[in-house]
């Protein structure tokens, strides 16, 4: 019996590779539980783009209850935990630096989200962390009252202000047209408020200034994708990537630009590298399922939807994995 795995791909590949309505950098899948893996991560840089490595970060619930938790970041400056779907909190009192707060809603399904922190040293303080001295001298450069302004933005954007948060974020790039960061934060708001263009020129802006942006790169590889321009979308996926290379949103976002662009090898390279990093969306198996049926490797294939079946059993896509897994094996006669 004859696969029809191309009906299938026709009718699931916005799915595959250009879900980006809802950007992961902001919030993204999470299990049942809302307790189990890690559901809630974090990347602390300092203000340099150095990870913040080691720093201690406290979450807990808002209201009532009574659930707290403390973790530290790794080397990359990443930190990850598992928390209840409910409102969470987060502090990061480092010395040298001003505390950073943060309150984020994860009561609702999906339940999860991925927070970029950046510490700011306090007034006659020694920045912490490694730096090169190009990024030192333009960090140096920023005036105490562009650092105000992008400090306004930063809590507007902490606050879901982002339209408010742009005047603040234009202020502070006219004050220093180098502000990469305000152009980054800016990209952000932009997008938020459906200002695809505009942000689009503000993270290409930020990356000309210092390239070793990482969510800088993510974006707009992620912009590139959804408006339909996949084959700008690797370049900006790879730096991201090269920066971040323990990262699995690099990975999947790779997959599921090559798979676009046909490369089918590749896709499956990058959902397997993905996994191996622990990716926690289970749709890194469905696109690596149908990179490897368009390989004609139906057993492998058939492995990877079974997976993607056993994780995330009751999605929409749930069904027609099904019916295909059931088409494959009919075919290799099991």
């Amino acid at each position: 019996m004859r696969i029809r795995s191309c009906q299938k791909l026709a009718r699931n590949m916005a799915w595959i590779a250009f879900v980006f309505s809802a950007l992961p950098v902001l919030a993204q899948l999470q299990s049942e539980s809302g307790m189990e893996g890690t559901n809630f991560q974090g990347v602390v840089h300092y203000e340099n783009n150095a990870p913040a490595q080691f720093v201690q970060v406290e979450l807990w619930t808002d209201g009532e209850s009574s659930w707290r938790t403390t973790t530290m970041t790794d080397r990359m400056g990443k930190f990850q935990v598992g928390v209840p779907c409910m409102v969470i909190q987060y502090r990061i009192n480092t010395p040298g630096y001003r505390p950073e707060w943060g309150r984020v809603d994860v009561s609702t399904n999906p339940c999860r989200a991925l927070e970029w922190i950046t510490l700011k040293k306090k007034s006659n303080s020694t920045p912490e962390g490694p730096a090169t001295g190009v990024v030192d001298g333009r960090i140096a450069a920023i005036t105490p009252e562009a650092r105000a302004e992008f400090d306004n933005g930063q809590r507007a954007i902490n606050d879901d202000d982002f339209s408010g948060a742009i005047p603040h974020l234009q202020k502070a790039i006219a004050l220093n047209p180098k502000y990469a960061e305000a152009y980054q934060l800016l990209g952000v708001a932009q997008l938020k408020t459906n200002q695809a263009s505009q942000a689009e020129a503000s993270l290409l802006k930020a990356i000309e200034i210092e390239d070793r942006m990482p969510r800088s790169q993510y974006l707009l590889g992620v912009i590139y994708a959804r408006t339909n321009r996949v084959e700008m979308a690797e370049k900006p996926l790879n730096r991201f990537a090269e920066l971040e290379p323990d990262n699995p949103d690099a990975q999947f976002e790779l997959a599921k630009v090559t798979f676009a662009l046909k490369k089918f090898p590749e896709a499956a390279g990058h959902a397997r590298n993905a996994i191996k990093l622990k990716e926690t969306d289970p749709g890194v198996y469905v696109v690596l399922g149908y990179a490897l049926l368009r390989q004609k490797k139906a057993d492998d294939a058939r492995h990877a939807f079974q997976h993607f079946l056993k994780y995330d059993s009751t999605s929409p896509m749930a069904a027609d994995v099904k019916n295909l897994v059931a088409q494959i094996d009919q075919k290799v006669g099991k």
